[in-house]
């Protein structure tokens, strides 16, 4: 019986995908935005910074297991979930609904922002201050750095809560409510450090 279940049905694969969006993949993204921030105190702070980051011992296998595997299947189960799920929101507007409806339009976002993000930057020899402020000139990459890195705070903070539920953290109506609205203003202000870090690129 185990073995003919959807995939998305299957509770470890389940777990497993809350847990990567959790952990590695949203310490990453929050370490990631912060570090971002040292662009406001100017090119050498900022690629100094990055230097000293590129230079850590097993810097690739630190990238490889804690940062690209679990973004990899993370966004690959999360693809086929959006596939395969079903978005009622219009016929049943309902506030739970919406936020669900919300993950996936944010995720789905997400998605293509990371990918083109790596595109963009990671696989450059050499990423820096420079780099980043050329793309960031162009005005359409503009917009997507400011969506994307909106979208991601969000899917990741609404991602959080539905872990305190499915783990079984926030229990009862009261509790979830508690957390979602501590979770809306921690992505909001995971947001702000994010749009406040590119305007630092912005020569």
């Amino acid at each position: 019986m185990g073995f003919t279940m959807p995939v998305s049905d299957n509770l470890f694969w389940r777990r497993l995908h809350s847990f990567t969006g959790a952990l590695p993949l949203g310490v990453f993204l929050v370490f990631h935005l912060y570090e971002n921030t040292y662009s406001l105190a100017g090119y050498e702070v900022y690629d100094g910074h990055v230097r000293a980051l590129r230079q850590l011992p097993y810097l690739h296998i630190i990238e490889a297991t804690l940062i690209f595997a679990p973004l990899l299947y993370h966004s690959m189960y999360g693809l086929y979930v959006w596939y395969t799920g079903k978005n009622n929101y219009l016929r049943y507007p309902y506030a739970r609904n919406g936020v669900y409806t919300l993950q996936r339009v944010t995720g789905l976002i997400t998605f293509v922002f990371v990918y083109y993000h790596i595109y963009d930057q990671r696989l450059l020899p050499y990423p820096s201050f420079y780099t980043v402020s050329a793309s960031l000139m162009d005005a359409p990459t503009l917009v997507i750095y400011f969506v994307g890195v909106s979208a991601a705070a969000v899917h990741l903070f609404i991602g959080l809560w539905n872990v305190s539920i499915k783990w079984g953290i926030a229990i009862g109506a009261r509790a979830q409510r508690v957390i979602l609205a501590a979770c809306v203003l921690a992505g909001l202000g995971l947001v702000a450090v994010g749009l406040r870090a590119l305007t630092g690129f912005m020569l």
